[in-house]
Parts: C-alpha cells; sequence; structure tokens
C-alpha cells in the first residue's frame, strides 16, 4: 500500500469545500462559477472576442455565446464593435465591481487559514501543490 492512497479523494473533498464556499460567495453577485471564469477573461484580456475564448477555452462558441449572453443580460460585459465583423468584449461598470469583489474573496479566504500552518510548512505545502498540479496537466496533456 502507498503512502499517497487516498490522497486524490482528500483532494477531492478539499475542492468540495472551496468550491461550496466559492459557490456561496458568488451567489452574492448572482453569477456562476463559469461566469467568474469569463468575466476574468474579459477583464484580463479587453476587447477579446467570443471566437477567440472559444479556440483558447477549447470549447464550443454555442458554449460560450450561451455564457456571454448570460453575462450582457446581468449587466457586467458588452460588446463594442472592433471592425465591420467582430465584436470585442468588454466589462462595464457592475463587471469591474465584481471582479473587484471577486478578487477581495481570496486574500479574505487566505486570512481565514493563515495561522493553519508554519512558514516552513506552508512552504512545503505549496511546493507539495506545485508538484500535483504540474502532474496533473502532463495527465490532462494540458500545458500551465
Amino acid at each position: 500500500m502507498k503512502n499517497n492512497e487516498g490522497s486524490i479523494l482528500l483532494i477531492s473533498a478539499i475542492n468540495k469545500e472551496i468550491n461550496f464556499l466559492f459557490d456561496n460567495f458568488l451567489s452574492e453577485l448572482e453569477i456562476t462559477k463559469t461566469e467568474s471564469m469569463y468575466l476574468r477573461l474579459i477583464h484580463n484580456n479587453p476587447g477579446i472576442t467570443q471566437y477567440e475564448i472559444a479556440k483558447l477555452r477549447k470549447i464550443e462558441k454555442s458554449l460560450v455565446t450561451k455564457y456571454i449572453t448570460n453575462l450582457e443580460d446581468k449587466g457586467l460585459i458588452e460588446k463594442k464593435l472592433l471592425d465591420k465583423r467582430k465584436k470585442g468584449l468588454y466589462l462595464i461598470e457592475d463587471g469591474k465591481k465584481a471582479i473587484k469583489f471577486i478578487d477581495e474573496f481570496i486574500p479574505d479566504l487566505q486570512e481565514k487559514f493563515k495561522d493553519l500552518f508554519t512558514d516552513e510548512e506552508s512552504k512545503f505545502f505549496n511546493t507539495l501543490l506545485k508538484k500535483l498540479k504540474l502532474r496533473l496537466e502532463e495527465v490532462n496533456e494540458r500545458e500551465s
């Protein structure tokens, strides 16, 4: 029996708890985790097109359209003509506020756990997590 047997199940359980926290947090904004990912992508790449998002995320354009429409309907983003055929996506005021709100979530969450590990334990734990992330990316045949 290997020492790491059950580690994936434990990580899965931790992920479930973090998702629960994040889902509850996002419910205040009335957006989903996926919609928050699209907001972040648009925030980091003002003017990005739906086609570029689909290509970048390797998903169907129709799925991108669904989420973009939701974000437009919620008054978080807008489309602007880039040329005769392409429309770029941009955050509007409420979208910018949502990103700021989301950006404050991680430090607030980290604050709740700051005394859980010593500095040395924290560094070691982060090293292990990075190794695990890299291995998962290899298994999933993705680049970081």
